[in-house]
């Protein structure tokens, strides 16, 4: 999809911390190169995207860079959502919803959605996203999320957090990702299907409270 650029000022270290409240402020206060260890810190440049109804509505939406510019758009019907690449007007994927498990149309091949995407464990709304040979897991917590790749666990690939107080998701995907051939379009894909709301086929997602229809099937599941 072209060339992104990578500004100086987004430079952050990237670390997991599951407990911080806010994982894509940097630091406050720039840290003193003389206090900083080089052998446990590195600099990592990352792009910082927007998408303005990630919060409510993604699956009508836009993912529009720093400047303003889209790159993608995300349109939907009741029955169907495209991702398109505003570059070059291309369809990246579909999402057919009309069925108990949703299946997608991703780089030519035809897929159930919770194939391509997971749930890394029986107990557990994090979901495992495989590019190339290389595994990853969308952890996830209710208004945010980390992409961590299994052979760097204490690393996290991409991040997202919803804009307090308003209806913006800001995804953030560092340079290691964004030289990874297929990865942005992945990672965007992905947290479409996170966080559309829509049942991805597998037990978990039905009792997912973010699901419009998570009350009405959670009541049922307590009393009948």
């Amino acid at each position: 999809m072209g060339s992104i650029t990578v500004h100086p000022s987004q430079v952050y270290t990237g670390e997991y911390h599951p407990y911080s409240n806010d994982h894509l402020s940097p630091p406050r206060t720039p840290l003193s190169p003389t206090l900083v260890d080089s052998t446990q810190h590195t600099e990592r440049p990352s792009i910082k995207l927007k998408i303005p109804s990630g919060s409510s509505n993604i699956v009508n939406s836009e993912v529009v860079d720093e400047a303003g510019q889209a790159l993608y758009s995300i349109s939907s019907t009741s029955k169907r959502t495209t991702l398109v690449a505003a570059r070059d007007n291309a369809k990246v994927a579909t999402i057919e919803w009309d069925r108990s498990s949703p299946r997608m149309v991703f780089r030519r091949k035809k897929m159930k959605c919770k194939e391509w995407l997971p749930l890394a464990g029986p107990e557990t709304q994090s979901r495992i996203l495989t590019h190339g040979d290389v595994q990853f897991t969308w952890m996830d917590q209710l208004t945010s999320g980390h992409l961590i790749p299994a052979n760097r666990p204490g690393l996290a690939m991409a991040r997202w957090r919803i804009k307090s107080q308003t209806d913006i998701l800001i995804l953030e995907i560092f340079q290691e990702a964004l030289v990874e051939p297929g990865l942005l379009e992945a990672i965007v894909l992905s947290l479409v299907l996170l966080r559309s709301g829509r049942s991805l086929g597998d037990t978990l997602d039905a009792m997912n409270p973010s699901h419009p229809k998570y009350f009405s099937q959670h009541y049922r599941f307590m009393y009948h």
